[in-house]
């Protein structure tokens, strides 16, 4: 099914009718954009999770400004862009790392080490955000909150660009933790694969306490930082936060197939992927902020 949904389906090519209907009859019965994780989840269970990863993808981008971002984000990955000198000398660019940065970011990209050095090469400044690098969601919270205030008396416009676990801490700030001024001055938010409703693999976890203690205990991390990254504590979470309309929200969606996944998810997919569609860490319709855009990487 989802081999000729990507194949012949999306391509025009209606040479089963019988599945063309089916899937025709789908697209009208998930009429949300994008589909829920209840939704994802049932179409696992009917067909594939590989079948619930395309139909995502193919939800978000029937969404016109979302095609048209994507659109431009892959013209500017071929074609070599300028940065406008306004936008230089107006922004600054706090890029928020993601979980043990410090120890494993120059392998699994947490550290933004080329982003930073590609804004930079843009005449942008920008800064890392130094939070503890195991640190729970709260606690980034408040680092965060303490550097966006300081950062915000110099005039110049926020950017964030947050990876995995500092996602819900950037949302808990946007969504509760700044005055007004401080508020006003973050203008976009780049949500990088962002855990926002928690990791289910941190649920596996506890329900399994003669795993989880020792892999806490192994790897030097507090059990409270884990916590809550859980899927109770995140949803609830993400659900009492509004972070209002003021600011652009842009997700970067890793869309992974399972015969597409890396070294640092091929583990954790198969515990996830009872819950549906995911990327060796969180849901993916767990992944997208409320009132967003999103570049969709199918592959990544």
């Amino acid at each position: 099914m989802a081999r000729y949904y990507l194949e012949n389906y999306l391509q025009g090519e209606d040479e089963n009718h019988a599945l063309s209907g089916r899937i025709d009859a789908l697209h009208r019965e998930y009429v949300r954009s994008p589909p829920s994780r209840e939704d994802l989840s049932a179409l696992s269970r009917v067909f594939s999770v590989d079948f619930a990863a395309l139909f995502l993808a193919h939800r978000l981008l029937t969404d016109e400004c979302n095609r048209a971002l994507n659109q431009s984000f892959a013209s500017y990955l071929q074609f070599e862009a300028g940065v406008n000198p306004g936008i230089v000398s107006s922004y600054v660019v706090l890029f928020v790392p993601g979980w043990d940065y410090a120890r494993n970011g120059h392998v699994t990209g947490a550290d933004f080490a080329k982003p930073r050095e590609l804004v930079s090469r843009f005449g942008l400044e920008n800064h890392l955000v130094e939070l503890p690098p195991t640190g729970s969601v709260e606690r980034n919270a408040t680092v965060l909150a303490s550097e966006i205030a300081r950062r915000s008396r110099s005039g110049k416009k926020i950017i964030l660009a947050s990876a995995s676990s500092a996602g819900p801490a950037v949302q808990l700030v946007l969504g509760e933790m700044l005055s007004e001024r401080d508020q006003d001055s973050v203008k976009a938010w780049l949500n990088l694969g962002g855990i926002l409703q928690g990791s289910p693999l941190v649920d596996y976890l506890e329900a399994r306490p003669w795993l989880f203690s020792p892999i806490v205990w192994l790897k030097g991390w507090e059990k409270e930082a884990i916590r809550s990254m859980s899927t109770s504590r995140s949803r609830s979470r993400f659900a009492r936060l509004d972070m209002g309309s003021g600011i652009l929200v842009v997700n970067y969606l890793g869309i992974p197939l399972s015969g597409q996944l890396s070294r640092f998810s091929r583990d954790n997919y198969p515990i996830l992927s009872s819950d549906g569609p995911n990327d060796g860490l969180t849901l993916l319709a767990d992944a997208i902020a409320p009132n967003s855009l999103t570049i969709v990487a199918v592959g990544s």
